[in-house]
């Protein structure tokens, strides 16, 4: 019951949108997408109890750098779903099943071809992460931590993990202390 009413409250809360960016979401709507794997087989993502969905390049060397990162993160938090969307039609499934065995990627990742979940979403950038929730609630959106300061700057250490604490603040039924982070990264074109 408690779960219930914290879900409910995070949803409300989220429900505002801020500085244009959805703060809520459909899952039937997520769930109509038809996205490509990187075998050509079409496939939806359904609603979990968590899912982070990051929007990557293959040529984008931020995106590359993250995989351990999103790999561990898959392979800590075993009730979250991550899956990786590529948007446009500028790769094959192929370069995707290529880029899965080169950088070892335990996630799912999958196409956007028509870019409809990429404009849904509204995401702009990659890497960007997008934490949604079963009920369609967006506790957290932008970056997956601050290694990245600007665009071919690096921290040393990353003190903040940003997408990371936010995965645990939901699971533990609180709200995140940090909703939203601008992504850096490349821009997605023909957004």
């Amino acid at each position: 019951m408690k779960s219930y009413y914290l879900n409910l409250l995070l949803l409300l809360l989220l429900s505002v949108s801020v500085k244009g960016q959805l703060k809520t979401v459909s899952w039937k709507k997520i769930n109509s997408i038809t996205l490509q794997n990187d075998h050509g087989k079409n496939e939806t993502i359904p609603p979990t109890k968590l899912t982070v969905l990051v929007f990557l390049s293959p040529e984008c060397p931020l995106c590359r750098n993250y995989i351990q990162v999103l790999n561990a993160l898959q392979k800590k938090y075993a009730e979250v779903r991550v899956c990786g969307i590529f948007p446009g039609t500028a790769y094959t499934a192929k370069q995707i099943n290529d880029f899965q065995k080169e950088y070892k990627v335990s996630f799912n990742l999958l196409i956007d071809r028509k870019k409809e979940l990429t404009h849904y979403l509204k995401a702009t950038t990659t890497p960007e992460s997008i934490l949604i929730s079963k009920q369609g609630a967006i506790p957290y959106r932008g970056l997956i931590d601050n290694w990245a300061s600007g665009l071919g700057q690096k921290r040393k250490i990353t003190t903040e993990k940003f997408l990371e604490n936010a995965i645990e603040d939901v699971l533990n039924q609180r709200i995140p202390t940090t909703s939203q982070t601008k992504p850096i990264g490349c821009l997605i074109n023909d957004i």
